[in-house]
């Protein structure tokens, strides 16, 4: 018994290894890379256009990626993505490393080409592991098991914004080689443990049905919410820089330990939510829309770095909520044929609102320094009332009879013997 459970948890660890790795680069670039483009002498609007246009290839590649999920093994998959996500930060030190001996137009074409490479196959990572933690799980279990990935998600994030804190005064080119090491790591524990496909389960159709109907009110969510969450931090090391006459240093410093908090806040909230089950998904999402509200006013009211971290850490812990309850309502409409299609469409929804974010933000920061909170908390308040649209029989912590956990159960269990490695 021993054996066979240590082994499953080295592929969880290989898969979820992709995801930290994605997901570290995509929180040092949020900060860092409107830093590194100031130093080589890339416009703000040019660094919101970059990470924009990255997101926005995932929106495309997503939902691809996650209809490869349901036919090709994770290992073939991650063995494709893991390095690919690796060459974007690696490329990224270089080229800020040096910068003085490319043309400055070149300088912002490679930050863009290696920004693509990195969201475009990053996109791979989020739905593999969603399929397979709930191939993992049964559905009383569910809201639980994706607190548990949004946990990992945030993980990653939080070494990304820690980076960013730890690395800023000597440099971001250092972080994104940080990153990419992190990368080299995964692609070893992918080639090490990740094992090649076992014979596919043989699903009903209604298993392999994708329902956009009953899981579309939650990719709007998913996609509002990462426009509202993608404003502000781009713009955060420029705002401590203008408004309170830091050097760039300092500011790529202070905002990767004050987004280090947020980050940190949002770990704790789905660690929370990983240990206990029977959550209400309508009320974890009408709760963490509340919170995020609350946390914006006092980012806004903020005039030194405990505020900024108190209301970081609000908006953190809030955030913390919505994502795995958002999860959880996707994965449990959809069956166990259909669960890499329902992730890659939400991560198109998710890049969808990162792509747009940033641009918004940016665009708005050179209007006022505070007008990108001002309009996350327009979009926040928008989110709040979306929550109360969400249909109950839809939003409501699925309970499932003894018959039909037993079944699943049942069905899991054979699953786990014949399920797509």
């Amino acid at each position: 018994m021993g054996s066979p459970r240590i082994r499953q948890l080295l592929e969880l660890a290989a898969t979820l290894s992709g995801v930290i790795v994605y997901t570290s680069a995509n929180g040092f670039m949020t900060g860092g890379l409107a830093v590194a483009g100031r130093q080589v002498g890339v416009s703000e609007i040019e660094v919101g256009a970059i990470l924009g246009l990255g997101a926005l290839v995932g929106v495309v590649i997503a939902p691809l990626w996650g209809y490869a999920a349901e036919i090709w093994s994770r290992r073939k998959l991650m063995l494709l993505a893991v390095p690919m996500i690796t060459l974007g930060p690696a490329a990224v030190a270089i080229i800020t490393a040096h910068s003085a001996l490319l043309p400055m137009a070149a300088v912002g074409f490679a930050l863009g080409a290696a920004r693509l490479v990195q969201a475009a196959f990053g996109a791979a990572s989020i739905p593999v592991a969603q399929a397979f933690i709930a191939n993992m799980t049964t559905p009383d279990h569910r809201v639980r098991g994706m607190g548990g990935l949004s946990a990992v998600v945030s993980s990653g994030t939080l070494i990304g914004s820690a980076l960013l804190w730890v690395t800023g005064r000597f440099g971001v080119a250092t972080g994104f080689a940080a990153v990419a090491s992190f990368g080299a790591a995964a692609c070893v524990l992918v080639f090490a443990f990740l094992p090649d496909a076992g014979p596919r389960m043989k699903l009903q159709p209604g298993e392999t049905a994708l329902p956009l109907v009953r899981i579309s009110p939650y990719l709007l969510i998913t996609f509002v919410g990462f426009i509202s969450y993608t404003l502000v931090p781009p713009i955060f090391a420029l705002r401590l820089m203008d408004r309170f006459g830091q050097e760039g240093g300092t500011a790529a410093a202070q905002t990767g330990f004050v987004l280090t908090v947020g980050v940190l806040a949002v770990c704790i909230a789905q660690a929370l939510i990983a240990v206990r089950s029977n959550w209400n998904i309508l009320i974890m999402l009408r709760a963490g829309a509340a919170g995020i509200l609350l946390g914006l006013v006092m980012l806004l009211m903020a005039t030194d770095l405990l505020e900024m971290c108190i209301a970081m850490g609000v908006i953190g812990f809030s955030v913390g909520f919505i994502a795995p309850a958002n999860l959880g309502a996707i994965s449990l409409a959809a069956g166990r044929g259909a669960q890499g299609k329902v992730g890659g469409l939400n991560m198109a929804a998710r890049g969808l609102g990162t792509a747009i974010g940033p641009v918004v933000g940016t665009t708005l920061y050179s209007m006022s320094v505070d007008a990108p909170i001002y309009g996350s908390l327009v979009l926040v308040g928008i989110l709040l009332v979306m929550t109360f649209l969400v249909p109950a029989r839809d939003g409501r912590h699925l309970v499932v009879s003894a018959a039909d956990n037993q079944s699943f159960s049942k069905d899991t269990l054979i699953w786990r013997d014949h399920r797509e490695r």
